[in-house]
């Protein structure tokens, strides 16, 4: 980093911006260049809500943590908004559960 690219300087938004999790989940060019390099992808899309100390946090990872982290966040949005529109998954993965009229699986 030069004096120019510390973390503090790479902020510039507004309060209404999407923080950095909402804009990773919602933007799969912002979150492919966020595991890349997150300076540079901060430096690149304007209008996100970081914090130097997150900044921070993702520059110590490896890229391969940083994929991780990032694919773990985006499933578990799917997931839990799916769930939150269609109701729970069930154990058969199918969405709300076997149909209730059935015995529950561990009962034969």
């Amino acid at each position: 980093m030069d004096g120019g690219d510390t973390p503090e300087a790479l902020i510039r938004t507004s309060s209404d911006a999407p923080s950095i999790w909402v804009r990773a989940i919602a933007d799969d060019r912002f979150r492919s260049a966020l595991v890349d390099d997150p300076l540079r992808a901060l430096a690149s899309f304007d209008n996100v809500r970081v914090s130097p100390e997150q900044v921070r946090q993702l520059e110590e990872m490896t890229r391969a943590e940083r994929l991780s982290l990032l694919t773990d966040m985006l499933r578990r949005a799917h997931v839990e908004g799916g769930a939150a529109r269609f109701g729970s998954i069930g154990l058969d993965g199918r969405i709300g559960g076997p149909p209730r009229d059935l015995p529950p699986i561990d009962e034969p």
